[in-house]
């Protein structure tokens, strides 16, 4: 076989093998994924952020929108320097229209975690 031959067959080789190499290392590495918090400042127990945020849209976000960016009657919690403790305090013993016992449990943690990533830490 030629030199040009083993080039267009040996070079394709071994450009697929890096170029796979590369996506599984990446992949493997879960670059994406963030990390989450098991406990935030002031020892509130955190439970899934991707569990609390499925919980927040379908409990919480009619009122704080999407994002806690406010909107539907309720005030506005993403970037507003409120922690996580007055958070879990709000949840626990609502003030003003708030209704009680929208989570518990399981999902006030998950919601909890789900909230230390959209509250700016402190």
């Amino acid at each position: 076989m030629s030199s040009r031959g083993v080039r267009l067959i040996v070079f394709p080789l071994i450009l697929f093998a890096a170029v796979t190499a590369l996506t599984v290392g990446l992949a493997k590495a879960h670059l994406a994924q963030p990390s989450a918090p098991k406990a935030a400042p002031g020892g509130v127990k955190l439970g899934d952020p991707y569990r609390g945020q499925t919980v927040f849209q379908q409990t919480c976000a009619t009122c704080h929108g999407s994002e806690g960016q406010g909107g539907g009657g309720g005030p506005q919690i993403a970037g507003t320097g409120i922690t996580v403790a007055a958070a879990k305090a709000q949840i626990e013993s609502p003030r003003g229209v708030m209704p009680a016992g929208l989570v518990s449990g399981q999902q006030e943690a998950d919601v909890l975690a789900y909230l230390a990533g959209i509250l700016p830490q402190s």
